[in-house]
């Protein structure tokens, strides 16, 4: 009978010790599987497009990961008080926009597939130990900004096999403020600048067999930043070149209309060409000015006419003054043949 009992006994030993090997034999992968991933992310960071309070923002999701492991999924947890869309709200794009140096674009990362109080879970592709992988999250939608500016607001970022377990993991830090922009304002002062070459055009000795044209033509330079242009006008003091001693004129001819002169018959114009070194504007010469031919022009007078205008800014406009005469064999004798010019010009802000 006593050793039917012990038989009993070492029986019910047996079996116990097959059980707990049993159970011992279902655990050790579990708990081996737990210890393998139990890796910190070499890099991890989440950038917010924006971080003023109360804002609506796109954002960066980076991170490099240690542990040799076939990834799921990622979660990210955003920080407390933030708020946070729906799943299909987190769309996501891998464009590269401004990554840490060595970003690369995550692989199969898509729309999250769920959104649990701050934890968002996105698709993944398998990650390669080492690499830096970032991804943007592309809908403002998604999140928002807590209401209070405060420092180190705190989240963390995992891996996941298909399981799911974890295989690494992360936290990240980041700050909520009043403004993150700065209006950054200036003002362009208005400018124009106006120079005649000289004071004096001296035409010299007339003869009647040709028309006399300025030896070295005077210019008038023009450079502003007037949007909408420029314009120069002129008169003269005599409507032509006026001889006290003579008591004679040798008259502008036809002031407002063009002409040409021709020798041998009196005339006396002014003719205007023009060149311009840069600026955004294009130079029109009024029509009665144009002296582009040989004793071309229009003739002055006492009222200020438009010689030339632009309609846009100038850098460096330049204008040719040149002036014509012709005289008769009629044409009384003096030294004293004389004619004063004021040439003025405007911007046109």
């Amino acid at each position: 009978m006593q050793h039917l009992r012990s038989g009993l006994r070492n029986i019910k030993t047996t079996r116990l010790a097959a059980a707990a090997f049993l159970v011992f034999s279902l655990v050790l992968p579990i708990l081996s599987h737990s210890l393998a991933y139990a890796a910190d992310l070499t890099q991890s960071s989440v950038r917010f497009d924006r971080m003023q309070t109360s804002t609506a923002t796109t954002g960066t999701i980076c991170a490099k990961p240690a542990t040799v492991a076939t990834e799921a999924d990622v979660q990210v947890v955003f920080p407390t008080g933030y708020t946070l869309g729906t799943a299909a709200n987190f769309t996501v794009n891998t464009t590269n926009l401004a990554w840490p140096t060595g970003g690369t674009a995550w692989p199969s990362i898509a729309t999250a597939t769920n959104v649990t109080s701050q934890t968002v879970t996105f698709p993944s592709g398998d990650l390669t130990v080492g690499t830096l992988y970032c991804f943007n999250w592309a809908n403002t939608a998604a999140v928002s900004i807590k209401s209070s500016a405060s420092s180190s607001n705190t989240g963390t970022i995992t891996t996941r096999t298909s399981v799911p377990a974890n295989i690494d993991t992360a936290s990240y830090s980041t700050a909520s403020v009043t403004s993150d922009q700065i209006a950054v304002s200036a003002t362009v002062p208005s400018t124009f600048s106006f120079a005649l070459s000289a004071s004096t055009d001296a035409l010299g000795t007339l003869a009647t067999g040709s028309v006399v044209t300025s030896p070295t033509p005077r210019t008038a330079t023009v450079s502003t930043n007037a949007k909408n242009g420029w314009m120069v006008w002129a008169k003269d003091a005599n409507t032509g070149l006026n001889s006290t001693s003579a008591s004679s004129t040798l008259a502008s001819t036809t002031p407002g209309t063009n002409s040409t002169l021709v020798a041998g018959t009196v005339g006396y114009n002014t003719g205007i060409t023009t060149t311009q070194a840069g600026g955004s504007g294009s130079i029109t010469v009024a029509a009665p000015f144009v002296g582009t031919a040989t004793g071309q022009g229009g003739g002055l007078d006492t009222s200020l006419r438009a010689l030339a205008s632009s309609n846009g800014t100038a850098d460096t406009a330049v204008m040719t003054i040149k002036n014509n005469v012709a005289i008769s064999v009629t044409s009384a004798a003096a030294s004293d043949y004389a004619d004063t010019l004021t040439i003025i010009g405007a911007g046109l802000f």
